[in-house]
């Protein structure tokens, strides 16, 4: 099992230098635009854990607010854990990256920051299951709710702050809370559609035709045993209508 002190290594004086200079300025509430903000927290993350993260940067896809950034709870906790040099690398990580989340979502329309890691950041699937003491279902679970996964990397695609998040249930929470943020906001018109023929699918399945078919006699919709999937089903059929309209 590989150990989290393998990937606690101390930045360099250099590096932590940087770091804590534009913490400084940051602290100052700069007159900047958001896209700034998050640069500069991108590199002060890239100085200060520089041995576990490669780079941060915005998805393609990103939109920025108009409006310069506001000083928030998000940026003043990641300042206080980016100015912190005794937290362990992993924890201090972990919890620096779920502030910047949060920062970058309030401050944008659309996207989500791309994290690129160091090999001995990320682990297999079985070496997390041992750190978390939990089955492979169980990891497939947690992916489902928002565990981050790096693809194209091979068989080593969980990054170790994983074990942060999930061994703790309030930290788990916060992750699936925001994940869950994310994808609803970021959701394309192919990912509703998908969506809304999944559930007519299950409409289909539970009933065994066609909502035509299956309520072609009904009158009143109260009398059915159960009128709210007359309604959910007919809601789902007329907006996915109106995607090919």
């Amino acid at each position: 099992m590989i150990a989290l002190q393998d990937v606690n290594a101390k930045t360099s004086d250099v590096r932590e230098e940087i770091c804590m200079k534009l913490v400084e300025k940051l602290n100052e509430h700069p007159d900047i635009s958001s896209a700034e903000l998050v640069a500069y927290y991108a590199y002060a993350m890239q100085m200060k854990f520089f041995s576990y993260l490669i780079a941060v940067t915005p998805s393609k896809d990103s939109i920025f607010k108009q409006e310069n950034a506001q000083y928030s709870e998000w940026t003043e906790n990641l300042n206080i854990i980016l100015a912190d040099k005794e937290a362990p690398l992993v924890e201090s990580f972990a919890k620096a990256k779920y502030y910047l989340d949060q920062l970058f979502f309030n401050i944008t329309e659309r996207g989500v920051l791309e994290y690129t890691y160091h090999k001995k950041a990320l682990i297999t699937s079985r070496q997390l299951q041992e750190h978390l003491g939990v089955s492979r279902s169980t990891i497939s679970r947690y992916v489902n709710s928002g565990m981050e996964m790096v693809s194209g990397v091979g068989h080593h695609c969980y990054p170790l702050h994983n074990v942060f998040y999930w061994s703790d249930g309030v930290w788990a929470s916060r992750i699936q809370v925001l994940y869950q943020s994310y994808r609803l906001r970021n959701r394309t018109k192919t990912d509703l559609i998908d969506e809304i023929k999944a559930e007519i699918k299950q409409f289909e399945e539970k009933y065994g035709g066609t909502f035509e078919d299956v309520f072609k006699d009904v009158t009143d919709p109260y009398e059915l045993d159960e009128p709210d999937d007359y309604f959910d089903w007919r809601d789902a059929l007329e907006e996915l209508k109106k995607f090919y309209e």
